[in-house]
């Protein structure tokens, strides 16, 4: 706990001298150039040797196979909760290590295998990911979600009550 992480991810946006990312501009090209990477714990075990991947824009990926291949260090790495040990992860061209770390996370969304929904009612759930989010925006990411069935069910709610 007293070791300082090499991702600060406390860091101010203000003392950050890191490129700004537009969430608007993004095209959404994700490219893994020769990615080597192992965990800061396990310094012997390589969980990517040498991975390269494109993932175009718009482009839908499904990432499978069997526990412990690198699933979820692909989705860590990307969301730079670790970085590479070699190689580089570019978006849109650029090595997501230039950008701001706090417009990066924010602007990438991420959906894990196993839901987690914290104690609270959908509707506030769904505002951890903006907090700012108008009521118009919160029902849209249910519906894109392909949530409403679900929050129906639950709460036999109408939209905007849930």
């Amino acid at each position: 706990m007293e070791q300082p992480s090499e991702i600060d991810a406390l860091e101010m946006d203000e003392k950050d001298d890191k490129r700004r990312l537009n969430p608007e501009k993004i095209e959404g090209k994700i490219e893994f150039k020769n990615v080597w990477f192992r965990y800061p714990t396990r310094k012997s075990d390589w969980v990517l040797r040498g991975l390269n991947l494109t993932i175009n824009a718009k482009e839908t990926v499904a990432l499978v196979g069997e526990s412990g291949c690198g699933k979820s260090t692909f989705v860590s790495l990307l969301m730079r909760f670790y970085d590479v040990d070699a190689g580089e992860i570019l978006l849109d061209g650029v090595n997501i290590q230039e950008f701001n770390l706090h417009d990066l996370r924010q602007a990438t969304g991420m959906v894990m295998q196993e839901p987690v929904l914290f104690n609270y009612s959908v509707f506030e759930n769904i505002l951890y990911g903006k907090q700012d989010a108008k009521n118009s925006e919160i029902l849209n990411a249910a519906e894109v979600a392909n949530a409403m069935e679900f929050i129906r069910k639950i709460k036999n709610a109408e939209p905007g009550n849930f």
